[in-house]
């Protein structure tokens, strides 16, 4: 939702802007468009709900903005058949802020479409199951399957799970991790800066982002994981999300474990159900896993009514609700 009370209302501006929402958007245009207020992230995932939406108002030859309810219902029926109820709450939510931008009523709201996602909610309840948790002892296995390995993609991935299990990364951290952050006392004593706080790894994580640290040029790129091609080659340039979900995958595989579907929450949620069965308390492990609310922490334990009653104070939209 809109991060700030703006609106535009030069008629000129609006008039401009309603044409470019029209057709295809770039990224640029929806930053500019929401006066800088969203993430890189956020702002590639509104650009490319915007444009799947007018890409299907474009087939049914009528214009995308504004947003006419009919289309909207027809459009969330449609992609309903391919995606989870989350994805498509998303969708509304984009559709909603870029209406309210430019001061049009906003069509979520009209009744025939609350009905329709309160419909789609229901029917499609539990469709978003938590990913599986990647535990300490996969993290063990891991480390006793690729710890002798020499091969440069197995000593990354290796140290890439130990890290993102003991400092409970987001792949965003992994993605933009410096080599400054990292500290080395000894091969198997390395400490990692993040946001202030400092983590101490154990000897087998720090063992493993050592063997790593050899193998990386230091002064060719400031990020610690990079891409790696087919010949083991080791690049310069920093590894993308789909990198990293991609190697957390892999650890299943890895594994053997077929039923395991491993994502990138996974590490999250395992570190995060081993300190709350050590006894820290939620709020202790928000703070150690730098999340802004306990919502996730305590969905990932299981606390699901808390988690919900902690969701509750950041849903200022709810079109499911009349």
């Amino acid at each position: 939702m809109l991060k700030k009370p703006i609106l535009i209302t030069k008629k000129t501006i609006i008039e401009n802007y309603t044409k470019q929402l029209c057709a295809f958007i770039h990224k640029e245009q929806l930053d500019e468009l929401t006066q800088h207020q969203y993430s890189n992230s956020s702002l590639l995932a509104m650009t490319k709900d915007w444009n799947l939406f007018v890409e299907f108002c474009q087939n049914q030859h009528v214009a995308p903005y504004p947003a006419s309810p009919d289309m909207i219902r027809l459009f969330l029926e449609k992609e309903s058949r391919i995606r989870k109820f989350s994805t498509l709450r998303r969708y509304t939510v984009t559709i909603t802020v870029l209406h309210k931008l430019l001061g049009y009523p906003d069509p979520i709201t009209n009744h025939q479409v609350r009905l329709h996602l309160m419909s789609l909610r229901t029917e499609k309840k539990g469709d978003n199951s938590q990913a599986d948790a990647l535990g300490r002892e996969h993290l063990e296995q891991l480390d006793t399957k690729l710890s002798t390995s020499k091969e440069a993609k197995d000593i990354r991935d290796l140290a890439i799970y130990h890290l993102m299990f003991e400092c409970i990364l987001k792949r965003v951290e992994l993605r933009e991790l410096r080599v400054e952050q990292l500290t080395f006392h000894s091969d198997s004593e390395v400490r990692v800066e993040l946001r202030g706080n400092d983590y101490q790894l154990s000897p087998p994580a720090s063992e493993a982002v050592h063997r790593w640290y050899q193998l990386i040029d230091i002064h060719a790129s400031p990020y610690v994981f990079r891409s790696i091609d087919r010949h083991q080659n080791i690049g310069i340039e920093k590894l993308n999300d789909s990198s990293i979900y991609r190697i957390l995958r892999g650890a299943g595989e890895r594994l053997g474990i077929a039923h395991l579907k491993f994502s990138g929450q996974s590490t999250r949620i395992g570190a995060t159900q081993e300190l709350y069965q050590q006894g820290m308390k939620i709020k202790e492990i928000q703070s150690f896993g730098r999340w802004q609310s306990p919502v996730m922490p305590s969905q990932y334990v299981g606390k699901h009514r808390q988690a919900e009653i902690g969701m509750q104070q950041f849903k200022s939209f709810k079109p499911w609700k009349s």
